[in-house]
This record gives C-alpha cells, sequence and structure tokens, in this order.
C-alpha cells in the first residue's frame, strides 16, 4: 500500500476535508458579498433576479460537477494502484471535453437566456435576470476545466493547492464585483451586468492560475498532465460514462432547485418570496459547500482505499468523514435556527427599494433560515455519503435517490404547499425539508450496508 495511504484515516480525513472546507468557506464569502453588493445597490429586486439567474448558471456549473467527480474517481483510484501517469491522461481528456461541451452550450443559452427567466412575476426582476445570465456566461467551459483540474487534485490527495487557487477565484471575484457595480476602483459602473461580468473574469484568472501550477516539470514528468491532447475514445467515454449518472442527478437536483426558485417566483407579492427565498439559500451555504469539503474528501479516502483493496478501511473513512462534517453542520444549523433574520441584515439597505420592504425581506428569510437549520443533520448524510458513493463509483444509485426524492416528492410538495396551500414561501421551505430528510435517510442506510464496497472501476 501507498505510504500515504497507511496514515491513520482520521488524520488523512482532516488533511483532505479541511483545506477544502476552508476554501469552500471563502467561496460562500465571495458569494455572499455579490448578493450583499447587488441587494445593496440594486435592492431586494436585485437579489430575487440573482436568485433566478444565479440558481440558473449554478445548474450548469454544478451539473457539470459530475466531470469533477468522474476525474477524481479514476485518478484516486490510478493512484491507490500506482499508476500515475494515467492520471495525467485522465485530466488531458477532461480538459478536451470541458471546452468540447462547454463552448457551444454558452452559445445556445446565450440566445436562449430572454425565454428562461419570463415566467417571472416580475417583468423586471426578469430583466435583471437575463443581463445578469448574460454577461456570466463566457465564463461557463472556463469553469468546467477548473472543475476537471480540481478533481484531479483532489484525487492525488494534493487539495490545498485547488483549495487557495480557487479562493483566490473568488477573492478576485468579490473585488471586481464591488467594483463594477457600483463604479469603484477605477472600474465602470454597470449594474448587476459587472456583477455578471466579474465572474467570467475571475473563472479566466482561475484557469490561468490552475494551469501555471500544472504546468510545472513535476507533474508534467510524475503525472503526464498536458501530454496527450489527442481525443482518446476509451479514456474519454469512461469519463462520460462515469459521469452521465452524476451529470443527470447533478442537472435534475439543480434544475430542481431553479424550478423551486421559479415557484416563489410565482407567488404574487412582487417578488418578496423569491427574494427572501433566495437570500436563505444563499446564507445556508455557509454550512453546505464546506461540507462538500468533507464529501469530497470521502470520495478521495473511498476511492483510493477501494483501490489498495482495502475494503474495511474505505467504509471506515467513510464514516470518519460523514462524523466530521456532521459535527460542523449540526452547529451552523443552530446559528441560523437562532440568528437568521440578523445575517439577512447584511444583504439588504435600510431604505425601501421599489416595491419590496427590507424589513418583510428580513423577517421572512429569518423564518426559512430556521427551517434550513433543523435539515442540517439530513443533509451531511445526503451530501457527504452520497459523494462517498460516487467516489466507489456508485453513481447510478445515489442519481436514482437524488432525482427520485426530488422530482417525485419535493417539487409537487413545494407547488402544492406553496401555490395551492396559499403557504408561500414557508410552505416551499418545508417541502425541501421532506425531501433532504428522506434522500439522507436513504444514502445512509445504503453506506452501511456496505454493498459498494465489492464495485469494480
Amino acid at each position: 500500500m501507498h505510504a500515504r495511504l497507511s496514515e491513520p484515516l482520521l488524520a488523512q480525513a482532516i488533511k483532505l476535508a479541511v483545506p477544502i472546507a476552508s476554501a469552500y468557506l471563502v467561496i460562500v464569502a465571495g458569494l455572499l458579498v455579490e448578493y450583499s453588493v447587488v441587494g445593496q445597490a440594486i435592492g431586494p429586486e436585485g437579489i430575487a433576479a440573482l436568485g433566478l439567474a444565479g440558481t440558473l448558471a449554478l445548474v450548469l456549473v454544478l451539473s457539470f460537477h459530475a466531470l469533477e467527480i468522474a476525474v477524481q474517481a479514476i485518478t484516486s483510484r490510478r493512484f491507490g494502484e500506482g499508476t500515475l501517469k494515467a492520471t495525467g491522461e485522465t485530466l488531458d481528456q477532461s480538459l478536451i471535453l470541458s471546452f468540447g461541451l462547454g463552448i457551444p452550450l454558452t452559445v445556445v443559452l446565450y440566445f436562449c437566456a430572454p425565454l428562461l427567466f419570463a415566467s417571472a412575476d416580475s417583468p423586471g426582476v426578469a430583466e435583471l435576470a437575463t443581463t445578469y445570465f448574460r454577461w456570466r456566461l463566457p465564463g461557463l467551459p472556463v469553469l468546467i476545466a477548473v472543475l476537471s483540474m480540481i478533481g484531479f487534485f483532489n484525487g492525488i490527495g494534493r487539495p490545498t493547492i485547488p483549495a487557495l487557487l480557487y479562493a483566490a477565484i473568488i477573492g478576485t471575484n468579490a473585488v471586481l464585483c464591488y467594483g463594477l457595480v457600483f463604479g469603484r476602483l477605477g472600474l465602470p459602473a454597470m449594474g448587476i451586468a459587472g456583477a455578471g461580468l466579474a465572474q467570467t473574469i475571475a473563472a479566466v484568472m482561475g484557469l490561468l492560475g490552475f494551469g501555471a501550477v500544472l504546468a510545472h516539470r513535476s507533474y508534467r514528468s510524475q503525472y503526464g498532465v498536458f501530454k496527450s491532447w489527442k481525443l482518446r475514445r476509451d479514456l474519454s467515454g469512461q469519463l462520460l460514462q462515469l459521469s452521465a449518472p452524476v451529470f443527470l442527478q447533478q442537472f435534475l437536483a439543480n434544475f430542481g432547485m431553479y424550478l423551486f426558485a421559479l415557484i416563489n417566483a410565482r407567488i404574487h407579492d412582487g417578488g418578496l418570496a423569491l427574494a427572501a427565498s433566495t437570500l436563505a439559500r444563499q446564507v445556508g451555504y455557509i454550512s453546505y459547500l464546506p461540507s462538500l469539503g468533507f464529501g469530497l474528501a470521502a470520495a478521495t479516502l473511498v476511492g483510493q482505499q477501494l483501490g489498495a483493496g482495502e475494503l474495511h478501511r474505505a467504509r471506515k473513512a467513510g464514516l470518519i468523514c460523514w462524523g466530521l462534517g456532521a459535527a460542523f453542520m449540526g452547529t451552523v444549523g443552530l446559528f441560523f435556527m437562532v440568528a437568521g433574520e440578523w445575517l439577512a441584515t447584511f444583504f439588504v439597505d435600510k431604505q425601501p427599494a421599489q416595491s419590496l420592504h427590507p424589513a418583510a425581506l428580513k423577517e421572512m428569510a429569518g423564518m426559512l433560515l430556521f427551517i434550513i437549520g433543523s435539515m442540517q443533520l439530513f443533509e451531511s448524510a445526503n451530501t457527504i455519503l452520497g459523494k462517498a458513493l460516487q467516489g466507489a463509483g456508485v453513481t447510478r444509485l445515489v442519481m436514482y435517490v437524488s432525482a427520485g426524492f426530488q422530482w417525485v416528492l419535493f417539487l409537487p410538495l413545494a407547488w402544492f404547499l406553496a401555490l395551492t396551500c396559499d403557504l408561500g414561501a414557508i410552505g416551499a421551505m418545508l417541502a425541501l425539508l421532506i425531501q433532504t430528510a428522506g434522500a439522507g435517510g436513504v444514502l445512509l442506510i445504503v453506506f452501511l450496508r456496505g454493498h459498494w464496497m465489492h464495485g469494480k472501476l
């Protein structure tokens, strides 16, 4: 067994998860800066527009997180086997796929953008959402490539590098967003378009940073990165085959959240429900995104231990990562339940803006954050153990559980409670709580049963 794999699992989990979780905290801070800047500059309508356009952008980016998972799964398994050159070939093929898929999709979505937000109750929100989305779109294929590089680093057990680089991307975006929205730091004032442009510029700068690190001689000689630019049908096919279920799962899950935003957008309150729901879910990333660090650590450790033939240690590694993540998420969840309304004060001006009053927005966001806080332990199983199973190559089952609970239960229930029963944003968020609890419970049972340990990759 590789010497690094024989270290105590708790130490490995902390070494892998903490840098990733810390980087994701920086990512959360960057996301919240964007919402705070837009909220202060434009008002609750701007937050509502980001709720539509930003959610759809995340649908795209997080769907291609599937390629990152596939790269990480194959890379970690090859690393465990000791075939290091194969890890670099995997990365190269994923980069070819990133731009080959991302560029045509960007062009199509640019022209379809107005139709995607036309159903919003407020025409002003729809117009702002279209503007932001179009300025952000060029960064899509770039971010897909960045995700592939992150999967490579995580797969070889070096998460600190992508953690620092991705944190730099988010920090750059936050500074550019402030400058371009308000017209500060010598930059033009572009309003919500500036927030979208900031995302694109930061993504390009991040890609250049990742490329510079990987171009170093040590990575090129040891792992063979950037040496196989000819499309290999066998390896690219394996990446697509492994990532397809994850892509479908991520797309259905995140497109479901876009439909969730549209449900809130159809509530006839001038956009209050959409703005409050958007704000609450963005604050909720304080716990969710760092928990992905524990999930990615679980995926890496499970894949590496399975590659080394250590089945018992693979199972134990997943449970250790889940325990660490659940402790973190549970603590943050309690904070949401106690201080939700106070957290909302950082995102809106004290004066009424257009048709939405900030006081009503903060009160509703506080109630929604209470519900989000109560679902954190369920979400820990959903996020961390789901990633552990994906790291073992069990991607289809995770997709079925996620998509089944979301599309069969969550979305119909959200529509029924929010619009039919007239419970508004509260009813929609209660539906999310029920879905999270159900999916998390099923994934916990699947992981504990252990059949996933005997699969081949």
